[in-house]
């Protein structure tokens, strides 16, 4: 065997780690202590943010962006602004806060995912942003990246914007809605869209919107909802949708609050309940959905609320922030993530005002300032640390580099010496340095030398060594390190049982080496992903069966496998809810079936729910999940047989990542197609694309590797670049989530 296994101390003394203000991060020592100005979270030095600025007077949480008012009446935004939605000007996503253009005299501000609205002197509205469906009021169907006044509305006190909808609480209680309205969310008794405002109701002293659904308080304390109401978000005891307004049995009601798919009230005495969607608890007292209120589980006394996409906060009466339902962007200023469905008490102290975001909170102090926490992936969170990267940028010092590898939220690779460095989420010990600190830029792998290739699945990875032996560490629930055990580990261990290995791909929890011809899975098998004919996890090595010998490769995706026969097909095993065994059906098998119509392939590549081979003629075809674009073909739909995602010539390798997919081409440069959620496509953009674009600014590639939502590239120099998802610092820039809040960096008069 060619590594050594050691025993590291899991702590290890501060300034063991060059760490900056860009987010790389030291180990607290063993005391807990940290240099100046960095504080000990979760075992790690994080750097202390700067103090909010204190001159805020109201905030609001758009999908991807954030708006607030300065004390001087002016507007500000940050975040996406693919549309205009920042209202600057422009169509560039701002990490720092910028004005909003024109608007002077500005009381209140609300955000959606594409546009934004304000309530501005003499109560004008205005808006900004995506225009598709007339949401900005000013009778066109033109985007606008600066304010444009909506017409006919004046004596706005309040506003609330939803997806494509908009609504204004006059003065005198009207209520007036513009935009969509096929679900009737404008509660005109229509399902005609409006880019002029109309009347919805009369006597309202609250409003709130998301998604397609309005609710309002009249001024007898009743709670009226209308517009989709697919997931029972009406309250009303249906599932059907309302063009007119529509009677909520609560009573007592002061406040409102709408995400994409729930709605929450507070009543006079404090009370919260929910109705809605609650997969992920977002009722706050159940993950059981209800078509009518259910009652939070929150014993103390809530005096203000607001929902994110999938989540909802509440303001108790001491000024404390409670939050339920999603967190897996640690929304909720804690650090497991996750979903809970019950609230969970918050760092956020002194409140005055909550308001979220898609995936983002936001709170307003007593003394005007802002701070926020959850996903920065735009930049909403406003402190100048994005957490994705729309284009390639370089991973430095690293030099070098032979193969690379990326998994759920890690990258590894290996060097010219055979040593083997990774990076990113290091929760299961997945970057194999003996701890579980995440990591921002490349970390040795400890007692591993003499590597030729590195895998990496969601939690685990492993190498090939080069005497044909194999390593794993990481995540080992289900036996996928292949050492016998189930005990997850920092450090590598030996695959136990195999010899002559030459390949090796890890999927979501099971590994599969190719050697000898002959292919072998361990790890989970719940759905027949080892290809033995069991549904029976192993953690050693097992045989895939009925495969005819001489296999040319392998791939793993997140539930299944793949292989290149002698002949030059593919047949694939596993789960097939998607059609990823591309054998023309969606029922799983435990044995390897035939992939339809393949024939010259050279190259597989799986790594979530669809599968993709390289041809020697150079085009590349794909099958399985295609809802994002990921199958290549322009359907945006799943595909149980293979469809020509690149047609010959033009390619020499494909890598797949959870939703979406890059290929070499001939000329050494990249296309990519599918999801780019957090810009995992490289083109400096968020937006899917279901046929293959040419990536400007990257030329020389020599390898590629998709992770979940991040892409790597290795050049023809031997250094690597990296995009897309750098939540838990898998582009190795020093980067990574905030685990607390941060301060927007408003600049105050």
């Amino acid at each position: 065997m060619r590594y050594q296994l050691v025993c590291l101390a899991f702590v290890v003394a501060a300034c063991s780690f060059n760490v900056d203000y860009r987010g790389t991060l030291f180990a607290c020592d063993p005391g807990g202590a940290c240099p100046e100005n960095y504080v000990c979270i979760d075992q790690r030095c994080t750097p202390t943010e700067p103090g909010p600025a204190t001159c805020a007077k109201a905030v609001a949480g758009g999908g991807d962006h954030t708006c607030a008012v300065r004390n001087d009446g002016t507007a500000w935004c940050w975040g996406g602004n693919e549309y205009g939605q920042l209202g600057d000007g422009t169509a560039t996503d701002r990490t720092l806060p910028a004005q909003v253009v024109g608007l002077t005299g500005v009381t209140t501000v609300a955000a959606s995912y594409n546009h934004s609205c304000a309530v501005a002197a003499q109560g004008a509205v205005w808006c900004w942003g995506r225009n598709n469906a007339g949401q900005l009021g000013d009778g066109t169907m033109g985007d606008s990246r600066m304010p444009v006044q909506v017409a006919n509305v004046t004596g706005a006190v309040a506003i609330a914007v939803g997806n494509s909808h908009s609504c204004a609480r006059l003065g005198d209680g009207s209520l007036l809605c513009w935009g969509a309205n096929d679900n009737g969310q404008l509660g005109d008794g229509t399902t005609t869209s409006h880019g002029n405002a109309t009347k919805a109701l009369g006597g309202v002293s609250a409003v709130a919107v998301g998604g397609d659904t309005t609710c309002a308080v009249d001024g007898n304390h009743a709670l009226w909802c209308w517009g989709q109401n697919g997931d029972g978000q009406l309250g009303d005891g249906t599932k059907t949708s309302r063009s007119m307004p529509t009677l909520v049995p609560l009573t007592n009601v002061t406040g409102v609050a709408v995400g994409q798919a729930f709605s929450c009230a507070l009543t006079m005495d404090g009370v919260t309940s929910c109705f809605g969607n609650s997969d992920a608890g977002q009722l706050g007292d159940t993950v059981n959905s209800s078509t009518t209120p259910v009652r939070v589980s929150f014993a103390g006394k809530a005096v203000a609320i607001t929902a994110g996409d999938q989540f909802a906060c509440l303001t108790d009466d001491q000024a404390r922030v409670w939050c339920w339902g999603v967190d897996y962007d640690l929304e909720f200023t804690d650090l497991d993530g996750g979903a809970d469905p019950v609230p969970k008490l918050t760092s956020y102290t002194s409140s005055m005002d909550i308001s979220a975001g898609g995936s983002h909170l936001c709170v307003r102090s007593a003394d005007g300032g802002i701070t926020c926490s959850g996903y920065n992936g735009r930049g909403q969170l406003g402190d100048s640390h994005r957490t994705t990267q729309g284009t390639p940028h370089a991973v430095t010092p690293l030099a070098g580099i032979t193969t690379l590898a990326a998994g759920e939220g890690h990258t590894c690779v290996t060097l010219m010496d055979g040593t083997v460095s990774c990076w990113g989420q290091n929760g299961s010990g997945e970057i194999g340095d003996g701890s579980s600190l995440g990591r921002t830029r490349p970390t040795a792998v400890q007692s591993v030398t003499h590597a030729k290739a590195v895998a990496a699945g969601n939690n685990h990875s492993c190498v090939l060594l080069d005497d044909g032996t194999a390593a794993c560490w990481g995540r080992n629930d289900h036996g996928q390190l292949g050492d016998g055990s189930t005990d997850t580990h920092g450090l590598a261990r030996p695959v136990m049982g195999l010899t002559g290995i030459t390949q090796l791909a890890a999927g979501g929890t099971h590994t599969c080496a190719l050697a000898g011809g002959v292919v072998s899975c361990w790890g989970q098998n719940n759905a027949g992903q080892n290809g033995n004919g069991t549904n029976s996890d192993s953690a050693t090595p097992v045989a895939v069966t009925m495969l005819p010998a001489n296999v040319q490769g392998i791939a793993v995706g997140n539930v299944h496998a793949c292989a290149i026969t002698a002949t030059a097909t593919v047949a694939c095993w596993g789960t097939n809810f998607a059609g990823q065994l591309g054998n023309g059906k969606f029922t799983g098998s435990n044995i390897p079936v035939g992939v339809i119509g393949l024939a010259n392939v050279d190259q597989l590549s799986a790594h979530g729910n669809f599968t993709c081979a390289h041809a020697t003629d150079g085009s590349v075809s794909c099958w399985g999940a295609g809802g994002d674009g990921e199958v290549g073909d322009g359907n945006y739909q799943t595909s149980a047989t293979p469809q020509k995602a690149i047609s010959p010539p033009g390619t020499k390798k494909v890598a797949t990542g959870a939703i979406h997919a890059c290929a070499i081409k001939t000329d050494d440069t990249l296309s990519c197609w599918g999801a780019s959620y957090t810009g995992q496509l490289g083109d400096g953009g968020y937006n899917s694309h279901g046929t293959p674009i040419l990536i400007p600014g990257i030329s020389g590639v020599r390898d590629i590797a998709g992770g979940d939502s991040h892409t790597c590239a290795l050049l023809g120099d031997g250094s690597i670049s990296c995009w897309g998802d750098d939540r838990a610092g898998q582009l190795g820039d020093g980067l990574s989530a905030a685990h607390g809040q941060v301060a927007p960096l408003l600049p105050c008069p």
